[in-house]
Parts: structure tokens; C-alpha cells; sequence
């Protein structure tokens, strides 16, 4: 008499705790991620609203808004991260960027136009909304996050187009308040990895559906 067969895997009886795969505990990228969109985030809103000038956005930005967030993204992609694994790279490179605008407006090389400038960032503001969705299938402060960052980039898209500094500078604000937000997830990211418990509070999804399990 054979014993009958089946098709359950190991990993359906057994739950892999959050950070472990294939029995090898991993870090979560996102540490990193959140942490490089704030200090970049933080550094040029400052330089935007004139408590600082250019020189910190170059080296900062390219360093924890583009390096560090980009790597946070591949890292995402080896967890099987779809969301993070775009979003980081979608605004790490964002931030390799943006350095080389301020290099050649700052050597006379390859300048960059008010305009073109105002464009480069309404992409970017339109890519955040149209993250928003899916961020909300995580928690209840990423989606917010995202609409803040997609606001302001909205905001300083028209700034540079219509050449209103008011307009910018309202666009700053907004960013900020992104910078914050950002922090406070890159808080509760980390007391949850390192306490292993929910520590902070960041509400529940707005949607239901795999989100790539987050906090």
C-alpha cells in the first residue's frame, strides 16, 4: 500500500518570521531606505527655503537619497519586494540626479532650464500619487507620506514654472512634513525589527490585498 501524496510545502506548515529566508535572518532594507529619503529629504528642503545653501543638497543627496535609496532597492528586489524595490530606486535615482543639475548649473556645463527643472519634478510628484494605492495597502501613514511628497513636488513643479517663490517654498513645506512622516515609519520599522514588536502606531491599510507583508 503506498502513502498517499501531497503537495504542501514545508513553508506552508512552517511560518518564516518576518526578516528570514531560507533560514538565514536577513536585515530589512527599508531601515535604510526610510532613512536615506529623510536626511536627503530634510537637507534640501532647508537649501529650498534658504536656511542653507546648495553645497550639503549635492553630497547629501547624492550619498543618502541616491546611493543608500537605491540600494534599498535592490535589496527589496532580493526580499521579493515589488513596492520598495520601485519606489526606492524610483527615487534613489531621483537623487542621482539632481546632483548632476546643481554640478552644472554650478561649473556651466549641460544647465538645466527652470522649466525642465519644473518637469523633472512633476514626474516625479505624478509617479508618488501613483504610488499612493498601493502604499495604503501597507498602513495608514505610507499613503499619506506619499501624497505629501506628491504634493510638493507638485507644488515646486509650478513654483519653477511660474517662477513664484511662494509657490516653491509652500511645495517645501510639504516635503517636510514627508521628511517627518518618513521618520516616524523609519521608527516603528526599527523598533519593530529590533524589539519585535509594534511599538509605534502606523493605523491599519486602507486596502486589503498582499502588500508584500510590511509593517
Amino acid at each position: 500500500m503506498t502513502e498517499p501524496t501531497t503537495n504542501i510545502a514545508i513553508t506552508d506548515v512552517i511560518k518564516v518570521p518576518p526578516g528570514e529566508r531560507g533560514g538565514l535572518r536577513v536585515a530589512d532594507p527599508g531601515l535604510i531606505g526610510l532613512l536615506g529619503f529623510v536626511i536627503a529629504t530634510l537637507t534640501a528642503q532647508l537649501e529650498h527655503l534658504g536656511l542653507q545653501t546648495e553645497a550639503p543638497v549635492f553630497w547629501v543627496g547624492a550619498v543618502f537619497g541616491g546611493i543608500v535609496q537605491v540600494t534599498a532597492g535592490m535589496l527589496s528586489y532580493f526580499a521579493g519586494d515589488n513596492f520598495h524595490f520601485v519606489v526606492y530606486n524610483a527615487f534613489g535615482w531621483y537623487w542621482i540626479v539632481v546632483p548632476g543639475f546643481l554640478l552644472g548649473e554650478e561649473v556651466g556645463i549641460f544647465e538645466v532650464t527652470s522649466q525642465a527643472l519644473g518637469l523633472f519634478a512633476l514626474i516625479f510628484a505624478v509617479l508618488a500619487l501613483a504610488f499612493v494605492p498601493a502604499g495604503a495597502m501597507h498602513n495608514s501613514v505610507l499613503p499619506v507620506t506619499l501624497a505629501a511628497v506628491s504634493i510638493g513636488l507638485g507644488l515646486q513643479s509650478a513654483g519653477a514654472f511660474s517662477g513664484i517663490a511662494a509657490v516653491g517654498a509652500a511645495g517645501a513645506v510639504s516635503l517636510l512634513v514627508a521628511s517627518g512622516l518618513a521618520a516616524y515609519m523609519l521608527l516603528e520599522k526599527f523598533y519593530w525589527r529590533t524589539m519585535g514588536r509594534h511599538v509605534v502606531p502606523v493605523g491599519p491599510p486602507w486596502f486589503s490585498g498582499d502588500a508584500n507583508p510590511e509593517s
